[in-house]
């Protein structure tokens, strides 16, 4: 060990302090379902009268470390006295150290390295003490620790604020679509129909009523290894109401005809397979773009009656929350949803103005929920 780095054994020691939980049923417990990867305190509770098996107690100031799967990057400080599983780690801050130093140390890329490296075991691998207490980091004087662990925890409050907004922000999207698609904009009378309550003065049609759709390409082996080759999208690349395209493949043609299935800008792509339904409007941030054919491509047949983005907010509406759709895919290993299967299920067509609206109000709710994501 060099004269200018410490151990993590000289920062802290490992509290093994095994509790019953029915001695103390009502004392808060933390799992490791509690923790998330690189935050600094847990995200929820459990109750110690739900946990049947032997715990550890840990105390206010104590460091609480997830010893299974490292890569996950799991480690808290505790505010308040409780119980936690066995799998975490009970580690107090020796004299001198401050508790938040200690759990940023843990939180570092070269820690996790380094546990990461000592881990055993396949289909559970974990780590130890008697490996993880050999870590060495600077060693650095109290009132070195101070100023970098303000900083830290004043990022870490950043973070936790902008995450519970964010969570706001999506439970207001999830009322408000409920109420928009319910209730329409005008909070007008209810009509009962096989989607469920819409207002009485909406249409109901077949999604191949209103939309083209085709099918893509299959790669054939024709995936692109090099960097080259036609811009091709898949279902990893369609999320709910996005396309994401940090993950883009590309396909060789070599010398066959240009497929005539390209998107352009406001087709709805609607995901055949995987989180059936999921679907996104294509912006054309790209030209002469393919995609799958796990993915379906649905072009208006009017434009000045069918806004594709109040499509996408429908279908996850549907899809996603209410399950109005539930059972619509085929009944194979795999779940799919067919282009004829597709084509049959009824939705929402109000007055192309009302979506217009509709789509309005989403996307503001959209935004702020952007901003919060990228604070996150």
């Amino acid at each position: 060990m060099r004269a200018d780095t410490v151990r993590l054994a000289d920062l802290c020691d490992l509290i093994a302090d095994q509790v019953r939980p029915a001695e103390r049923p009502d004392a808060p417990y933390l799992g490791l379902e509690h923790l998330a990867p690189g935050r600094l305190a847990p995200i929820a509770f459990g109750s110690a009268s739900d946990v049947r098996s032997t715990t550890s107690a840990f105390l206010p100031g104590d460091v609480l470390y997830g010893k299974l799967r490292p890569y996950l990057d799991k480690a808290i400080l505790a505010d308040s006295p409780g119980l936690c599983t066995t799998e975490l780690l009970v580690l107090r801050a020796k004299e001198g150290v401050d508790p938040r130093f200690l759990a940023a140390v843990l939180h570092s890329q070269a820690f996790v390295h380094h546990a990461v490296a000592g881990t055993t075991g396949v289909q559970h691998p974990r780590t130890s003490w008697a490996h993880l207490r050999e870590f060495e980091t600077p060693a650095l004087e109290p009132d070195e620790q101070r100023p970098l662990v303000d900083l830290i925890w004043s990022v870490h409050d950043s973070i936790t604020h902008s995450a519970k907004s964010l969570e706001a922000s999506q439970a207001l999207k999830c009322a408000a679509m409920h109420t928009l698609f319910t209730r329409g904009l005008r909070h007008e009378t209810q009509r009962e129909t096989e989607i469920g309550p819409v207002p009485q003065s909406w249409r109901l049609e077949p999604i191949g009523a209103v939309f083209n759709i085709t099918q893509g390409l299959s790669l054939k082996g024709n995936l692109a290894t090099d960097g080259t080759g036609t811009p091709f999208l898949r279902t990893s690349n369609v999320y709910w109401g996005r396309v994401e395209l940090g993950s883009l493949s590309r396909m060789h043609l070599r010398d066959e005809p240009r497929p005539q299935k390209m998107i352009v800008a406001g087709d709805l792509l609607v995901c055949e397979g995987g989180e059936v339904g999921r679907a996104a409007v294509w912006d054309g941030d790209l030209d002469d773009c393919l995609f799958q054919n796990h993915l379906h491509c649905l072009r208006p047949v009017d434009p000045s009656r069918t806004n594709p983005r109040f499509a996408v907010a429908w279908l996850e509406e549907g899809f996603k929350h209410r399950s109005v759709y539930e059972g619509a895919s085929n009944r194979t290993t795999i779940a799919n949803l067919s282009r004829t299967r597709l084509a049959g299920l009824s939705m929402p067509h109000p007055p192309a103005r009302e979506q217009r609206q509709i789509v309005a109000i989403l996307d503001s709710i959209d935004r702020k929920m952007d901003l919060h994501l990228r604070k996150c």
